[in-house]
């Protein structure tokens, strides 16, 4: 069998964080969303997944139909639904004739119910829901002929039911035609039901009247899940059968390898727990047989990455399936933040610490010759920055319009103006602001790594020669050793805070080098650690990147990882900002990946040559806040 490719289900992770913030919100709860083949809401795992039919949508309605997903669960499913109700509505139809169509047909009545409180309840949302309808409406038209020329008649019966609840009806086949009373009176009914155990009655009472002789769907549109935190597995595809031989017989493997040299797990009704549900397969015949000895599937990388995106409201184990996971995901809690202070995207990230050496005399010589291209700009910055500090310290400390209330209080009453107050202590000449630069070491820097090494210059000169504590770190990802259980990355200390302002410390600039791929979060989370021991008022960050994050399995999260990296890095009072390498005229996906991770805090340099050129300003402006 085929690897099945899910790479074109990947979806925009700033599209998936505003599905997430939405969740959240209407939720009032801690919700994970991942991206699925239904959409559905799974109150044990507080997750709530959106279809991946909207992928396939290009003309401008899709993120509608996205938001209707959302509203139905996290605001109709997670209020309004009554789970007890659906745990008793699917264990009654376990033993009962067309399982599958049950199912889906509670799932369809809930919608409407769910449907018509979230538009009475949020008017707003009345939009979505009519993107949603028009779109189902070509939909189940269109494979309700598919259906009738196949005559699957449960599968016809179930898209003539959506239609006719939506106000568009079609006429039904002599095959049909016996349910077209009891069609009618239950979407009457329907608009009625005020309760989860309503719509339970109500698809009862449908299917008491189902011919037996019909068999049962093949298609799924729809699913619904319990409040067991596994998911029900007793209805199967028409096709699955459940295995009746009581014989048993040792798992051997006479599979045909010719192209892949692995096996997939299985699935039937004896399981008592749920294995990883990717690529999850069904036994159609044979004998029951072992399942615990080589059915599990490894994980491979990039598995669970095409098939959903971690997402940025809650850390969650729910899509990783390591080893000990497998093993013990029925038996631990989902991981929070407080778990994973680095990140759910870095858990298996190892830190590599790594020291400048001392600067060779090519280095010593390179770096003298940086420091004269950037002297100009650096000596102006430096000399603003000083008479600044100066005026303030020459300013009067008295006769002011605020500070401290003088004693000489007759000017009240003498002067049109009076200056009645004082400031008691002159300004300090050192600024009490410390800063740290992140720099990116990704292969992708190496036809710029030489002028961004001219702006690092810039900015440790012009530090030093304020007397401002300043670290300086490349960060990098070793490619090459890093695999499921273990992602070297290396923070090279170039400068550190401790001897930042001393003389010979810039050479080791020019021993930064493209390196390999950039974990971009768990580097931020680090420097913000750093930042949280100094001692200073005012703590900034600054990050050199010229492009996405970018390591192993991490193509996917990375960008909201990085973007929550630095939502939780301001929330410590540091900034944070980005600052954007390009090489050329930047392109508008690059500058929205920058603004969507950073916000307004982050400059865009169309060129590495004008590193210099923007990064002044920005020190200037910076500084003399704290002046």
């Amino acid at each position: 069998m085929k690897f099945l490719n899910f790479a074109e289900n990947q979806t925009d992770p700033f599209l998936h964080l505003s599905l997430s913030d939405l969740a959240e919100t209407l939720s009032h709860m801690e919700s994970e969303v991942q991206f699925a083949f239904h959409s559905y809401y799974r109150p044990a795992e507080q997750l709530i997944t959106v279809s991946h039919y909207w992928n396939d949508i290009f003309d401008g309605t899709q993120f509608d139909g996205m938001k209707s997903d959302i509203y139905l669960r996290a605001l109709g499913n997670v209020h309004y639904t009554n789970f007890n109700e659906v745990d008793r509505y699917l264990s009654s139809i376990k033993n009962k004739s067309h399982p599958l169509f049950r199912k889906q047909l509670f799932a369809l009545l809930e919608d409407i119910r769910l449907e018509k409180i979230c538009m009475t309840i949020r008017p707003g949302m009345s939009a979505a829901f009519d993107t949603r309808r028009t779109l189902f409406q070509k939909r189940f038209r269109g494979r309700l002929e598919v259906h009738n020329r196949q005559h699957q008649l449960l599968d016809a019966l179930f898209c003539a039911i959506y239609l006719q609840a939506i106000g568009k009806p079609v006429a039904l086949g002599n095959d049909l035609a016996e349910y077209k009373p009891y069609l009618r009176h239950l979407i009457i009914e329907i608009s009625k039901a005020s309760s989860t155990k309503d719509v339970a009655t109500l698809g009862n009472a449908f299917c008491q009247e189902l011919n037996n002789d019909h068999f049962d769907m093949t298609t799924e549109y729809l699913t619904m899940y319990g409040s067991s935190p596994t998911p029900s597995a007793f209805v199967e595809d028409e096709e699955a059968r459940q295995l009746k031989s009581d014989d048993t017989m040792e798992t051997t493997d006479k599979e045909d390898k010719e192209t892949y040299d692995e096996e997939m797990n299985t699935w039937h009704e004896e399981q008592e727990q749920e294995g990883s549900n990717f690529l999850q397969f069904d036994l159609e015949e044979g004998a029951k047989s072992d399942l615990i000895g080589e059915g599990e599937r490894k994980e491979e990388s990039g598995d669970q990455a095409f098939v959903s995106v971690q997402g940025a409201s809650k850390q969650s184990e729910g899509s990783q399936f390591d080893e000990e996971a497998i093993l013990d995901s029925h038996d631990t809690k989902t991981v929070t933040g407080a778990d994973e202070p680095l990140g759910e995207a870095n858990r298996n990230v190892r830190e590599v610490i790594r020291q400048a050496e001392k600067p060779s005399p090519e280095e010593q010589s390179n770096y003298r010759t940086a420091k004269a291209e950037i002297q100009y700009a650096e000596k102006s910055l430096r000399s603003a920055i000083q008479k600044t500090i100066e005026q303030k310290q020459i300013a009067p400390r008295s006769d002011l319009h605020f500070g401290r209330l003088n004693r000489k209080l007759l000017r009240l009453l003498t002067d049109e103006n009076p200056r009645l107050f004082y400031k008691k202590n002159a300004p300090s000449t050192e600024l009490d602001v410390t800063f740290s630069l992140l720099v990116d070491c990704s292969a992708s820097m190496y036809d710029k790594m030489e002028e961004t090494r001219l702006g690092i210059t810039l900015f440790h000169e012009t530090l030093k020669g304020l007397n401002i504590k300043h670290s300086i770190t490349g960060f990098y990802e070793d490619a090459f050793d890093a695999d499921d259980q273990e992602q070297p990355n290396t923070l090279f200390q170039i400068v550190d805070y401790n001897r930042s302002t001393q003389l010979n410390e810039g050479a080791k600039i020019m021993q930064l080098e493209p390196e390999e791929d950039n974990r971009d979060g768990y580097a931020i989370r680090k420097a913000a650690q750093e930042l949280a021991e100094r001692n200073e008022k005012h703590k900034i960050l600054l990050v050199f990147t010229d492009g996405e994050p970018s390591a192993y399995d991490y193509s996917e999260n990375g960008i909201i990882d990085t973007h929550e990296a630095v939502i939780q890095t301001r929330k410590k009072g540091f900034e944070v900002i980005g600052v954007f390498l390009s090489n050329g005229e930047p392109q508008e996906k690059e500058k929205n990946t920058m603004r969507n991770i950073y916000g307004t805090q982050s400059l865009v340099i169309p060129s590495a040559n004008e590193i210099p050129a923007y990064l002044t300003p920005l020190l200037k402006r910076l500084l003399l806040r704290f002046v």
